[in-house]
């Protein structure tokens, strides 16, 4: 009788393929680990820079430079924060934050002034959010309404997310045919933002 004939083949040859397979999935997952991690710095660096207002090169190594020169990282009793630097002093700071969309998590970052008074820029990192609705709020019109809102709490609030267009300071332009993105994020923000002037980093900045 052959070898392949015996009645345990069929299952040792499955099993050595399958051993194999995983071996050779389980090498290229670790070669290539390291570039999904520089790729995924890079990006959040991106992004990071794009709340600041600060143009971000698409070159990884002039990424990287004009990172080391201008954004230093921290790191308070809440979380991780970045202070962007210029002229030799601490322009704003920005912070990573997760919040609930529709159909899964948002990250984003956001930054503020040194001050914690004036919202800088918004960015997001990655969503599920559906394309052409809720996914639009990685697109430029969305993001740039936040710049340079105040962070002042009124009425428990710190922005108003209205269906049409703003009509006062306070106000953000939702997305029509997104309310449940739009509204998840907003009551998110809400609370984000009017905890910001009290992370421990700014209340040492303001003792020291």
């Amino acid at each position: 009788m052959r070898i392949q004939e015996r009645p345990w083949y069929p299952v040792v040859f499955m099993v050595v393929l399958s051993a194999v397979f995983g071996a050779a999935v389980s090498t290229v997952e670790v070669l290539s680990l390291p570039r999904q991690q520089a790729g995924e710095q890079a990006r959040l660096r991106a992004r990071v820079l794009q709340a600041f207002g600060v143009d971000a090169p698409t070159d990884p190594v002039a990424l990287a430079g004009v990172w080391k020169a201008r954004v230093a990282e921290g790191r308070d009793e809440v979380g991780p924060y970045y202070a962007l630097r210029e002229r030799g002093r601490v322009k704003g700071y920005a912070f990573p934050f997760e919040a609930p969309g529709f159909w899964g998590a948002i990250f984003g970052v956001v930054a503020v002034d040194d001050r914690a008074e004036t919202i800088l820029g918004i960015s997001f990192l990655r969503h599920e959010e559906t394309p052409g609705l809720g996914g639009r709020i990685s697109e430029a019109w969305f993001r740039d309404q936040f710049r340079g809102k105040s962070l002042e709490v009124r009425d428990g609030r710190v922005l108003e997310f209205v269906f049409r267009k703003p009509r006062g300071p306070r106000e953000v332009e939702a997305i029509t045919g997104a309310t449940q993105t739009s509204n998840r994020l907003g009551r998110f923000l809400n609370e984000f933002l009017a905890g910001l002037p009290q992370r421990p980093v700014f209340r040492r900045k303001g003792s020291g």
